[in-house]
């Protein structure tokens, strides 16, 4: 990976924790408000953000991925077949982080923003329930992130044991 594009993966990857622990920290806060009525809009303050940089970090880390994965390809040549099983790995990782973030992105924290925009009734149960499940799903979001970042990590160093393949014509 290019370290522009390695800078890039990194602070994309940044983005989406430092959204997701903010996401943990308006949710203790809001526990301490009484009114559900006002707990939802508070929460709804903080959770616009939260879905626009979540989804767009995972976007761009999922872009940037795929762009490295091109280029090791492309370097190890045949002996890119001894990372497939870290990759598999990764991919599978990236999977799951993928559908944790846009389940908490789109399945919990968007029906908040429209049923505040909508001005629906607020049921007390209903939204300490969905708390919850934020709650739950950024804590399992955070654990898939630094679990597929550590796999990573891991593939980065193996790589780094696998010579370039030679490509081209030698130079006398």
């Amino acid at each position: 990976m290019s370290p522009s594009l390695h800078a890039v993966h990194v602070a994309a990857l940044a983005v989406y924790l430092v959204s997701t622990v903010w996401l943990l920290i308006t949710l203790v806060g809001i526990r301490r408000v009484p009114d559900p009525a006002e707990q939802r809009r508070r929460l709804v303050r903080q959770v616009r953000p939260y879905n626009v940089l979540s989804v767009g970090a995972v976007g761009v880390l999922i872009i940037s991925g795929a762009s490295a994965l091109t280029d090791m390809k492309a370097l190890y040549g045949p002996g890119y077949v001894l990372l497939l099983w870290p990759l598999t790995q990764k991919l599978a990782l990236t999977f799951l982080l993928t559908m944790v973030a846009t389940y908490l992105s789109f399945g919990l924290a968007h029906r908040l923003v429209r049923a505040e925009q909508g001005k629906l009734p607020v049921d007390a149960a209903q939204l300490q329930g969905m708390l919850g499940r934020l709650r739950g799903g950024a804590y399992l979001a955070l654990a898939v992130a630094l679990w597929t970042s550590w796999v990573g990590y891991r593939l980065s160093q193996r790589a780094s044991l696998i010579p370039p393949a030679q490509h081209g014509v030698a130079v006398p």
